[in-house]
């Protein structure tokens, strides 16, 4: 079942425009997931003892900007489940239920105490409802959303500086 969190917009959060800084909605996820965890009984501070959840992947796409002292709701929820990773995905809504940003983050899972990758846990796959997992699995990269890899850029001083999104 999905999580729903809300966070004010703090004032640390944004930039001189009072808009929240792009970076921070990669935090506002987290506290999404961390939430989701408690709410499934399973706070942090015990998963960490059991499974590290490292983040492999983030994406975050941006619809319209939050502004500071707004009450945003962030809701969580797995969308995709393989044997060893599993995809959080999100949405930012503000308190006039606009869509401000989605995203995901996929994590892995790693034995704490042997150092090593292992399949999801059962008791973490019984936290993640085969009804909220996606169907298709949520697009990830694609050749218009990626910058192109600096081997393949032109040599030479014409494309020094340029930016090439």
């Amino acid at each position: 079942m999905p999580s729903v969190t809300q966070i004010r917009v703090r004032y640390k959060d944004t930039d001189t425009m009072s808009v929240v800084y792009y970076g921070n909605y990669l935090t506002y996820f987290e506290v999404g997931r961390v939430e989701y965890l408690r709410q499934s009984g399973w706070p942090m501070s015990e998963v960490n003892t059991r499974v590290h959840m490292p983040v492999v992947e983030a994406y975050v796409k941006y619809i319209r900007p939050a502004r500071l002292d707004e009450l945003l709701e962030v809701t969580s929820r797995v969308s995709e489940r393989k044997r060893a990773s599993f995809t959080f995905s999100y949405e930012v809504r503000n308190e006039a239920n606009l869509l401000v940003a989605t995203g995901f983050t996929l994590h892995a899972c790693w034995n704490p105490a042997t150092s090593r990758m292992i399949p999801i846990p059962d008791w973490l796959k019984a936290i993640m409802p085969d009804g909220d997992l996606d169907s298709v699995p949520p697009r990830r990269r694609g050749p218009h959303r990626d910058p192109p890899h600096p081997d393949s850029l032109p040599r030479g001083r014409a494309n020094a500086g340029r930016v090439l999104y």
